[in-house]
């Protein structure tokens, strides 16, 4: 078996394992299913074979327009991009099945950058001209195998193995046995079109043989049994670099490899019902405003205390003569410090709750989570089985399609009721953290009662120092001098009170201006969720060649080499020596 059949039948058994991912996306899955058929009823076909003359070198997903080819093909075609990736991830080899659907047979001309061409439907022979590939399509469509001179895909893939902690390389790991764990990373390659990055949806999958590996964990995946095997998948949404992890621990190891699907993520997302979420944000916002009032009232109480400390500080000169005046003057001044400080305390207790209360708003998404993945899973089920129930061998594709799209609209409905319920969930989590923050921040800035340097262990401090001002009262007649002294500590100290009450005013008043926004924020930042994975708009285009101006479906199956245990060599067996006569006997041919 040449290299080539052994690329394809590794990616053909990729392929049947994460081909329902388009299944789940309705015309799509049709389609590619559509596309494998065709590929392998191609491989039992003679193939025509033709060797590019000019050896071009342009970029697929690029749009490449090297070499001879002027024009343009219009007509509509599939492409089934198969990628053949070593076990770091790097791509060995890549291929592409293009299906071409005539309106009528006849003569057509393909375009891509191919260093080979294959019929994969019938005998009929292929002329490749620079990025031309011209074809004589006789039925309702044709299938051809290009190899891609290029070998970059939209994604770089990056896939590491480590057993027992120690990395370890994927050719080295077959028949290993210990704690594995695969890593495996997607980003953007710049080589290739953003346009199938930001628009395709990325299916990763792991199959881990049963009676090779147990205590199978993913946190970021989904895990099903498989017949005898245990299935990891993972999901890539479009637009992002994506970074997954399995453990298992594992026996005499072996494994098919990692592969990977992507088809277009199109799917229409409808607005959530905001009402009830917005009408909370009301309400904290008036919370809030009721607290900016009572901010200012304690500057206001602030300001005047340092007035009052001023003046004090002023007539302290005749304190001699007045100190019962004083003394009266100080317990009130006791007094009055230490009901702004419970006051102040009260209010901070208070940040602090409505922090606590905005906080403890997040809604656990788990649930919603499941509830997705859930759906999504079982739409995918059962559009399979829609679509193979209404035989489209006996009647067409279309109206299979049709059908199995009828037959699963309800459980269509509940994976985007339920993935539109997980938006409204993780947006809503988003704002109540950010309040939850904000309230925090405005409690801790009031400083802590055994800071004197903070807003509130200064009012305690100030309190003390009145309460000892008025039990020292008797004692200021022979201690003026150092009365004036602390007087002018005291004004000083009620300053800088005040200046505290007033940025705390401040503060309050711009939280509640923020918030008094925060309904807006909330609803433009669903919007903007929705509409960041809303691409019912998306328009398929052609993987190997701009030319190619009506293409109606592109995927990709890419899969790494599979891990396989080393084969044992088996001792040859002893013969039996026999006795003197079989021996003889044998000299004649004669005998066992």
């Amino acid at each position: 078996m040449n290299d080539a059949k052994k690329s394809n039948r590794l990616l053909r058994i990729a392929l049947s394992g994460s081909l329902a991912i388009a299944l789940s996306f309705g015309a799509l899955g049709v389609s590619s299913l559509k596309s494998a058929g065709a590929e392998e009823k191609g491989r039992s076909g003679v193939a025509g074979q033709a060797e590019s003359a000019d050896g071009s070198t342009g970029l697929p997903g690029e749009g490449s327009s090297a070499a001879s080819g002027s024009g343009q093909n219009a007509t509509p075609k599939d492409e089934v991009v198969y990628a053949r990736l070593a076990g770091d991830g790097s791509v060995d080899s890549i291929y592409v099945v293009n299906v071409l659907n005539p309106e009528k047979p006849g003569e057509v001309t393909d375009y891509g950058d191919y260093s080979a061409v294959t019929n994969l439907t019938d005998t009929g022979a292929i002329e490749q001209s620079g990025d031309a590939v011209t074809v004589d399509v006789t039925g309702e469509s044709l299938s051809y195998q290009g190899d891609l001179a290029s070998k970059n895909l939209p994604w770089e893939v990056s896939v590491a193995y480590s057993l027992d902690g120690k990395a370890i390389d994927a050719s080295e790991l077959g028949g290993k046995s210990g704690k594995l764990e695969v890593k495996i990373e997607t980003k953007r390659s710049d080589a290739v079109d953003a346009v199938f990055f930001e628009n395709y949806l990325l299916q990763i999958t792991l199959v881990f043989a049963s009676d090779k590996s147990s205590n199978v964990a993913a946190p970021d995946g989904q895990i099903a049994l498989a017949g005898s095997n245990t299935q990891v998948t993972f999901t890539g949404m479009p637009g992002k670099d994506g970074s997954f992890a399995a453990t298992a621990d594992v026996t005499d190891f072996e494994m098919d490899g990692v592969s990977l699907a992507a088809v277009p993520f199109s799917m229409v997302i409808d607005s959530p019902d905001k009402g009830e979420l917005l009408s909370g944000f009301t309400q904290l916002s008036d919370g809030v405003g009721q607290l900016s009032d009572g901010a200012s009232q304690l500057a206001s109480g602030a300001q005047s205390l340092s007035s009052g400390a001023g003046e004090m500080a002023s007539g302290i000169s005749g304190i001699a003569d007045g100190v019962s005046g004083i003394a009266s003057g100080a317990g009130d001044l006791a007094s009055g410090t230490s009901s702004i400080a419970s006051g102040l305390e009260a209010y901070q207790q208070a940040l602090e709750g409505q922090a606590q209360q905005s906080q403890g708003s997040v809604i656990d998404t788990s649930a919603q989570r499941q509830a997705y993945q859930t759906a999504l899973q079982t739409y995918v089920a059962a559009f399979a089985v829609a679509y193979h129930d209404a035989n489209p061998d006996a009647t067409s594709q279309e109206a299979a399609m049709g059908a199995a799209g009828q037959a699963t609209a309800a459980q269509a409905g509940e994976l985007q009721q339920a993935f539109e319920a997980l938006v409204a969930v993780e947006a809503a989590n988003a704002a109540y953290t950010a309040v939850s923050q904000s309230l925090s921040a405005a409690a801790s800035g009031l400083g802590s009662a055994d800071d004197p340097n903070g807003l509130v262990g200064g009012i305690k401090a100030l309190a003390l120092g009145a309460s000892s001002l008025a039990s020292g009262a008797d004692e200021l007649a022979g201690g003026a001098a150092s009365a004036a002294t602390g007087a002018n500590s005291l004004s000083s100290g009620a300053g800088d009170l005040a200046g505290g009450a007033g940025e705390l005013a401040d503060g309050t008043s711009s939280l509640y201006t923020e918030i008094q926004a925060m309904p807006d924020t909330v609803s433009e930042e669903i919007d903007t969720m929705i509409a960041e994975y809303s691409k019912s708009d998306f328009e398929p285009t052609s993987f190997t060649s701009s030319k190619n101006t009506d293409v109606t479906l592109v995927q990709f199956v890419m899969a790494t080499e599979p891990i396989v245990a080393p084969e044992q060599d088996e001792p040859e067996p002893e013969m039996e020596e026999g006795s003197f006569w079989d021996r003889f006997l044998a000299l004649f041919g004669i005998g066992n």
